[in-house]
């Protein structure tokens, strides 16, 4: 696939944004993606997005969908103008976008970005990813916890063999979050995916559990996803591809791609 304007190494951004979301339980992978790549010719030519992940994970005890979005801006006010910008967006005549009524469960955060940091290429090895969420109360110092904290946060992720790593802080509401990407050795064979998926649920961060220690917070959010989709704007700019599909291949398997998370 012809990614472009995406190296490895530290990504240019100051700031993050993060949603989740329910889906309703009939929709198949297939479905989910076609809607999301329906929605982002309307919503990824914003000033300073840099890229995003499309989660999605299946309940099957809720019998749901859980999706949203993992963004990075390259500054916190480009952030704060896209979270206004989707607050007024109406895809639908008359409908705003957070109030479709296919939507549920919405939780919304913008972050500060302590760091953030694509390991190996994105085009090819972005395919599960995990978000993590702290919260504490007081007065505790989390810029100063969290920048101490964040190259020891870098060098685990790598010496883990993982392909992204961002360390967040939302001082606000006293939060931290810790989002991770690894790789599936095939996005084409269903034990893989869920090899992946397993492995990354259960990799523990030493680094930011100790920040978290510190600080004196407690976990209040941790789901493990595939990337269903990435958003590329900065490769769309560039002349390469708008947005890249990893798991497209399993769509017409006996089983619906999301039933494999």
């Amino acid at each position: 696939m012809d990614i472009r304007d995406h190296p490895t190494g530290p990504i240019a951004a100051e700031a993050a944004f993060t949603s989740d979301f329910d889906l309703p339980g009939h929709l198949s992978a297939q479905e989910i993606d076609g809607l999301a790549e329906g929605d982002r010719p309307a919503m990824d030519d914003r000033p300073g997005m840099h890229h995003k992940y499309v989660p999605l994970r299946r309940d099957e005890e809720l019998g749901v969908n859980q999706v949203g979005g993992r963004y990075v801006f390259d500054t916190w006010e480009n952030a704060v103008a896209y979270v206004r910008f989707t607050e007024q967006l109406e895809l639908e005549p008359g409908v705003p976008f957070w109030s479709r009524p296919f939507f549920s469960h919405v939780d919304r955060r913008v972050w500060r970005v302590v760091g953030a940091h694509d390991l190996t290429p994105l085009a090819t090895t972005h395919h599960v990813s995990r978000l993590e969420r702290w919260s504490w109360t007081g007065q505790a110092d989390d810029a100063g916890v969290l920048e101490r904290a964040w190259p020891a946060v870098l060098e685990e992720a790598a010496g883990q063999g993982l392909a992204s790593v961002w360390l967040l802080r939302a001082p606000d509401e006293r939060q931290m979050g810790l989002f991770r990407v690894r790789a599936a050795e095939s996005v084409s064979d269903r034990a893989a995916v869920h090899a992946a998926v397993a492995a990354l649920e259960h990799l523990d961060s030493a680094e930011a559990g100790r920040a978290a220690a510190e600080l004196g917070a407690h976990k209040v959010f941790d789901r493990t996803s595939l990337n269903l989709s990435l958003w590329l704007p900065l490769s769309r700019k560039a002349g390469g591809a708008p947005s890249a599909h990893p798991f497209t291949a399993l769509y017409s398997g006996p089983q619906a791609l999301q039933h494999s998370s």
